[in-house]
This record gives C-alpha cells, sequence and structure tokens, in this order.
C-alpha cells in the first residue's frame, strides 16, 4: 500500500493530547475494506491501530458505535485514562482504508496533497533563512534534528537558522504532546540556545537524542559533553523558562505550525523535513533558497540510519 498521510486529533481538556501527520502502512485496514470486512471490524482496527500508535501512554480509546454514511466509516470513539473519561470523538476512515482523519479536517486539501499538486515555490535570498519546529521528544522532530546536523555544520552561518518548540499556551500554562518531561525538556533546551549559542545547542541535543530516552534522564551528561554548565541550565530554566516557552507557543501560532518537524525555508513550508536519513535532501532544499549558492552546496552528504520513513508529532 503506498504511505497515506493520515491526521488524528485527539483533543483533551483543550490539549492536543494526541496527533499526528504520518506517514505509516495502513495496510492491514485497507486488506480488510477490500476484502469488504464488516464495518465492526474495520472500526475496531482502526481502534487498535490509534491506541497502539497515536494515543499518549496511559490513554486508551474505544469504540462507541461506528456508522456507514455511504462514502466513509464514522468511528465514535470515548477516550479514557486510568477510568476517567476525557471525551468522545468523531474519526473517519475510507472505504478504501487509505485515510483516517478527524472530524471537521477538510479531505478536499488532504486529497489534493495525495494529488502531488505543486507546492508552493521557496523564494531566493543571499541569507536563507531556515527554522526548524519541533517537540524534544517527538521521535520524527529528533530524526530531523539528526538528519539536519551535519547539513547545520556544513553551511552554519551561511544561513539564518531558528530552532522553535510547539507547546500549547493554556492561559499561562504550558503543556506539550509528550507530558511534563518534554516541557521541562524544551525549556532545558531553550535555555542552551539562549545562553551557550547554537553550536552549543546542537552538541547537547545530539547526545540526548542519541543516549537520554524519552524522558531527557542524562540530560546532566549531555551538558557536560557539550561544556555547558550544569546550574546555567537549571537558573534559566528557574528564571526564565516558562516566558521562553510562551514566545514559543506565540512562534508556533504565528507561522501555523503544530506538527514535530515542521521546516520552513525563505517563509515557505519544506516536505523535505520527511526524508529523514537523508541530510542531502535537506541541504539540496535549502541550497535552492540561495540567490548564489555557496560552494558547500556542491557537497555530497551520507546517508544516515534511520527508524521510520517519515511522519511527525502533532500538538
Amino acid at each position: 500500500m503506498n504511505k497515506k498521510i493520515i491526521p488524528i486529533f485527539i483533543i483533551v481538556a483543550g490539549i492536543l493530547i494526541v496527533g499526528a501527520l504520518l506517514f505509516i502502512n495502513q495496510g492491514k485496514i485497507r486488506e480488510m475494506t477490500s476484502g469488504k470486512a464488516s464495518a465492526d471490524a474495520i472500526a475496531n482496527e482502526a481502534i487498535k491501530y490509534i491506541n497502539e500508535n497515536l494515543i499518549a501512554p496511559g490513554v486508551v480509546a474505544s469504540l462507541v458505535n461506528v456508522t456507514d454514511t455511504g462514502s466513509v466509516y464514522k468511528i465514535h470513539l470515548k477516550v479514557e485514562q486510568e477510568g476517567n473519561s476525557l471525551g468522545e470523538f468523531d474519526s473517519y476512515v475510507t472505504k478504501d482504508g487509505e485515510l483516517l482523519f478527524p472530524e471537521g479536517y477538510d479531505m478536499k486539501q488532504s486529497l489534493a496533497q495525495e494529488n502531488n499538486e505543486t507546492p508552493a515555490e521557496v523564494p531566493k535570498t543571499d541569507t536563507p533563512d531556515v527554522k526548524l519546529f519541533v517537540m524534544s521528544f517527538c521521535p520524527f522532530g529528533n530524526q530531523a534534528e539528526d538528519t539536519m546536523l551535519p547539513v547545520y555544520n556544513l553551511l552554519k552561518d551561511k544561513v539564518n537558522w531558528s530552532i522553535h518548540y510547539i507547546v500549547a499556551d493554556n492561559n499561562g500554562t504550558i503543556s506539550s504532546l509528550h507530558g511534563q518531561a518534554e516541557v521541562d525538556e524544551d525549556q532545558r533546551e531553550e535555555c542552551i540556545l539562549k545562553e551557550s549559542g547554537m553550536d552549543k545547542w546542537w552538541q547537547f541535543v545530539a547526545y540526548v537524542n542519541a543516549n537520554c530516552g524519552s524522558d531527557g534522564v542524562c540530560w546532566q551528561e549531555a551538558a557536560t559533553n557539550a561544556g555547558v554548565d550544569v546550574s546555567t541550565i537549571n537558573n534559566c530554566v528557574s528564571s526564565q523558562g516558562l516566558s521562553l516557552l510562551k514566545d514559543e507557543a506565540a512562534a508556533s501560532n504565528e507561522a501555523g505550525v503544530s506538527g514535530s518537524p515542521t521546516l520552513i525555508i525563505n517563509g515557505v513550508e519544506s516536505e523535505s523535513v520527511y526524508q529523514y536519513g537523508k541530510p542531502q535532501a535537506y541541504l539540496d532544499a535549502i541550497c535552492s533558497a540561495f540567490n548564489s549558492a555557496p560552494a558547500e552546496c556542491s557537497q555530497q552528504l551520507a546517508a544516515l540510519n534511520t527508524t521510520s520513513s517519515g511522519g511527525s508529532c502533532g500538538q
């Protein structure tokens, strides 16, 4: 089966607990729909997929009912955490099994994307502006960081780089898709950017991605490895962490970004970011935005090992 963009958004207490723009193989559901399995069987398979791949730890989705609307199956599901209801939501599965999308989602827009409509052209500048939006514990965002690192090392000050964190600001309370541990890590990484600069940030993040797991437990080792003082990070988090992440929430909202990773080059979103493990794709996308590409753009970057072919975490 061809890989498809499959967004799911489950909103809990005003926070997007789970959501994704994922390039995934939904072969099982397609196999069932093409084999004319019952609506209940297809809905249960979709719920199984949500629980195994898209939902936050400790949160469980279950089927309430499924309705055959004629063109799609409407799946009504409830979401609970430790026996406490977090709400009921509608999602949909097309009868070819290739789309799973949320209530209110613009299906026409998705189909246009799948039909490979021509993306907006990236304008050229003397110094391209490159913005990478991530969540610190999103595995896709981490792979984008790892893929971008050799490009950053190659181009350095020939590009105007900026890193942004995708968080939600709910009346002054900051939240993130992967919980408080991710908020804490976002603050640490923001503080390293602010206090120690981007070179140190890349060293720190590369170490965390490779060694610290999904909770950043070895972040102090990462700081030492990058030559960053741990107390400086802690002091910054205590005094400025919340303010920095409020600014990040505003930046993401202004840019219309909710998926980690998102790459914006000279104001235009680049799909190259989903080519994890292929720094050459990132380099080509950025180099195409120069009025006059520097000599570094002629270099060839080796591919990396990755665990995913594409996708993103959605706030």
